[in-house]
């Protein structure tokens, strides 16, 4: 099962270019069977997804993909499983809402103090729930500020650039309780993207685990068979469940796109196990 498996995914509610129900029907066409909508910090796509997903005979599991903080860094954690009318993830959600329209407004300000049209970016972002740096990065390419969103991040929002705004998220420990509190499995999201030295990986890892985290994601979009290997090593040693999710965001990405993850190491236990033996709240169809 597998290679039917997706369980991290973006759609328009986060900073995906697919609505809920047009991803669902790509997952459909691309042989996935199980799958979490886990946009960034909102669970607004929820209800579109699970009606999809029942039209097409899917099966779809609660997600959100929550920001937290460790040391001075962003971390992301998938939550799985979850109630998504449960208070701690409804409260983790509109914190990091509000967060996120207060740096929006922070990088407009900055990028027009550089010369840069941020007003007009965030103009444009009006109506979008929940403000990403990609969403600026679209907008500047729109504008004629860039050629493109990864032009936008090298010269106007990546870090050290006008644009760029520190984040502050609720820690760790906090994000994994407000998911489990919520009835569901927190997992660590991409391990080997960020940007630390190997005992640096082992200690965040061990802390999540320690907090109370249910699994890693040993395979994810864009991993050679050497990082999976690590990421596997990782789970193990933290006695934590794998995970398997492309990071979809557009399908035009052909590292990231559905159904085409290699296979979760049988040697670690699959996340999904929790709702495979029998249907949950957690199972939208």
């Amino acid at each position: 099962m597998n290679d039917a498996v997706d369980l991290h995914l973006h759609s328009t509610c986060s900073d995906g270019v697919l609505a809920p129900a047009a991803l669902v029907e790509l997952l459909a066409a691309s042989g996935v069977r199980l799958f979490a909508l886990t946009d960034h910090d909102t669970v607004a796509g929820q209800a579109e997804a699970a009606h999809a997903a029942q039209a097409s005979g899917l099966r779809c599991i609660t997600g959100t993909e929550l920001s937290a903080s460790w040391l001075g860094r962003t971390i992301h954690v998938v939550g799985l499983g979850f109630d998504p009318a449960a208070a701690t993830i409804t409260a983790a959600v509109g914190l990091r809402h509000e967060q996120r329209r207060e740096r929006a407004r922070a990088i407009a300000l900055r990028l027009d103090r550089a010369g840069a049209p941020g007003s007009a970016a965030l103009e444009r972002l009006a109506g979008v729930d929940v403000p990403t740096r990609t969403h600026f990065a679209r907008a500047l390419a729109e504008l004629g500020a860039a050629r493109d969103a990864t032009q936008a991040f090298d010269r106007w929002l990546g870090h050290g650039k006008p644009g760029h705004v520190p984040s502050q998220w609720p820690a760790l420990e906090a994000t994994v309780a407000a998911i489990v509190d919520s009835g569901g499995t927190a997992v660590l999201a991409h391990p080997l993207r960020y940007r630390l030295s190997s005992g640096q990986r082992r200690t965040l890892v061990r802390a999540f685990a320690e907090a109370g985290g249910g699994a890693l994601e040993v395979v994810t979009g864009g991993v050679a068979p050497h990082q999976i290997e690590t990421a596997l090593g990782l789970a193990l040693r933290a006695g934590l469940a794998g995970s398997v999710g492309s990071d979809c965001h557009d399908p035009a990405l052909p590292w990231h796109r559905p159904g085409r993850l290699a296979k979760l190491p049988e040697a670690v236990v699959p996340v999904w196990n929790r709702w495979a033996a029998a249907p949950t709240r957690a199972l939208q169809a």
